[in-house]
């Protein structure tokens, strides 16, 4: 597990590029399956992985907030909630660590806002144990 963060917990901080650079080294360290994601604040439409949409239980690439979240452990979604409507509201680096059915599920990204117009885009990597994948 990450020696950051653990299921259940998550960070947001202003937008932090070398502390979402650790946090990406500190995953690139251990054995998991990472992969990218992007969300266009204009739509909220997430765009996710092949192994990202099993982890999740999606049908498809494209999907909203609450079809991501909707496969975490019910404890940990506000928590999510939370941190991913703060970084659509500022400019942002966060990280979160949730329980799915088929494990842990860490997340890192950032955020930036195109002001006035209130859009902008979040970006970041979920990343799962390779083990049994």
């Amino acid at each position: 597990m990450l020696r950051f963060v653990k299921p259940g917990f998550g960070t947001i901080l202003p937008e932090d590029r070398r502390a979402h650079e650790e946090w990406i080294t500190d995953l690139t360290g251990h054995d998991y399956v990472i992969e990218g994601w992007h969300c266009d604040l204009s739509t909220g439409i997430f765009s996710v992985g092949e192994m990202a949409q099993r982890l999740h239980a999606l049908e498809r690439e494209f999907c909203g907030l609450l079809d991501i979240i909707r496969g975490y452990a019910e404890n940990h979604r506000k928590i999510v909630l939370s941190i991913l409507e703060e970084a659509t509201a500022t400019a942002s680096s966060f990280c979160y660590c949730t329980d799915t059915a088929a494990g842990p599920v860490y997340c890192i990204g950032t955020s930036t806002i195109d002001a006035p117009a209130a859009s902008g885009r979040m970006q970041g990597v979920f990343a799962f144990s390779a083990v049994d994948r």
